[in-house]
């Protein structure tokens, strides 16, 4: 079994999240507020215990009181609340399936209820379409940052404790796709990493880590953000690895795995009334640079 399904398999048997954003030159006291390029800030929650005082994971909103996120993020009696700004507070509605709804069988992503519609709170628009682009995307999440004791620009960073969470927003850009066990996005934080190849995506380059499983993988594609993954884990635990520069068959570096959400957006849209979509019908003529579909190693 490969290091990644062994992590899978231990992160969905915890409560903890599949592998907040980890930088390779920026402290964890970055990129902590809104990006200001349309991303939807905002619009990313994290699932609390009753005091906030630990939390599970992330989520998307979708609208109509309803959340996109990682199947294996616990929510429970427990963990029953969600907050955009960690200031105001949401209870999850447990009579909506059991503290939420699977959106598929074998896919790791449920749908979660609230109790009340969040004032406020803007509802992220879905890719229905099979479009996303081998270019920039941002993540944004509520997990862990990076262990302060690492110095910037190490090629290994090793991951914080709990004290380091936070709401951050991150760069990367999906590298490939695959089907086992369900369509998915990858991310692989070398290759594109800052100091390794020309077009690396800068100092704002990140991978993700405990917590930010649940959390929106963001990109724009002419004019309109989509929300195109939903994180469900990282290929290595307890640090992100900047030293790989190049995915190959044998070695995808620290791959972070995103369920594809154009794949599942039937199934999603079933279990949200009127969630927020944009017909695609008038983007058929333009010309994508599309993943190129990579099979399993």
């Amino acid at each position: 079994m490969s290091k990644f399904w062994l992590a899978a398999l231990f992160l969905a048997t915890t409560r903890f999240s599949a592998p907040a954003v980890v930088f390779w030159n920026l402290d964890n006291s970055a990129n902590q507020n809104d990006p200001g390029s349309g991303a939807p800030w905002s619009s990313v929650a994290k699932v609390v215990n009753s005091n906030n005082s630990s939390l599970s994971g992330s989520a998307v909103y979708l609208g109509s009181g309803f959340l996109l996120t990682a199947n294996h993020v616990t929510v429970d009696a427990t963990f029953s609340r969600v907050t955009f700004d960690n200031t105001t507070f949401f209870d999850i509605d447990p009579a909506f399936g059991t503290y939420g709804t699977q959106v598929a069988a074998g896919v790791d992503m449920k749908v979660i209820r609230l109790t009340l519609n969040p004032a406020g709170v803007n509802a992220v628009t879905l890719l229905t379409s099979p479009i996303e682009q081998v270019a920039p995307a941002t993540v944004i999440g509520w997990g862990i940052g990076r262990d302060p004791g690492v110095p910037l620009s190490s090629t290994n960073v090793a991951w914080g404790n709990d004290a380091t969470a936070a709401k951050r927003w991150g760069l990367n850009e999906p590298k490939f796709v695959g089907t086992d066990p369900y369509d998915y996005l990858g991310a692989i934080a070398g290759a594109s990493g800052p100091g390794f190849v020309p077009g690396g995506l800068g100092d704002a380059e990140a991978s993700v880590a405990l917590y930010d499983s649940g959390s929106g993988l963001f990109q724009e594609i002419t004019n309109t953000w989509y929300l195109i993954g939903i994180t469900t884990s990282t290929e290595d635990g307890g640090s992100t690895d900047y030293g790989i520069d190049s995915a190959t068959a044998s070695n995808r570096g620290d791959a972070d795995v995103f369920a594809r959400v154009s794949s599942y957006d039937t199934q999603i849209t079933a279990l949200v009334p009127e969630p927020a979509t944009v017909s695609l019908l008038g983007l058929a003529a333009v010309t994508f640079v599309l993943i190129a579909a990579r099979g399993r190693r």
